[in-house]
């Protein structure tokens, strides 16, 4: 009987920690996280730019960000995954993103006023190329990205 009450008192131990591992060790291994704003110059850039942060060492998988109405992004490491992987990372920008918008419309069909431009046009290509290198460290990462049009 004492060899029963044992083996119970045990298993209920083991289940306990292995529950307390599960909550608790999974969380601690996620990935860094990497946030800031981006801005044109000194504004907010708009909604829909996006972001490529690809590390520099061969291996590493790039993490992808796309900015809201306040310039503000945050980097995902996939759709259903925020982060990004520890290292250098090469940040450029996605051609495409931001498309210019509509123009205002009168009565009769034509624009109103000077055609709407897009905010990303006047911005050099190399951006789309590099526009620097950071490194992302363990924790929370925080990093303004300033662009500046030609």
């Amino acid at each position: 009987m004492r060899f029963y009450m044992n083996a119970t008192g045990n298993l209920a131990r083991c289940l306990f920690l292995l529950m307390l591992l599960v909550v608790t060790g999974c969380s601690g291994g996620g990935l860094p996280s990497l946030s800031g704003v981006v801005t044109i110059d000194g504004k907010p850039a708009p909604a829909g730019v996006a972001l490529q942060f690809s590390p520099t060492t061969d291996g590493g998988s790039p993490s992808y960000a796309q900015t809201d109405q306040s310039g503000h992004y945050v980097a995902q490491f996939s759709f259903n995954k925020p982060g990004i992987q520890l290292g250098e990372h090469s940040v450029k920008l996605i051609p495409g993103s931001v498309e210019a918008p509509m123009p205002e419309i009168g009565p009769d069909g034509r624009p109103v006023g000077p055609l709407p431009k897009n905010p990303m046009a006047d911005l050099p290509r190399g951006y789309w190329e590099e526009i620097e290198v950071i490194v992302v460290e363990a924790g929370s990462n925080t990093h303004n990205i300033d662009l500046q049009s030609k």
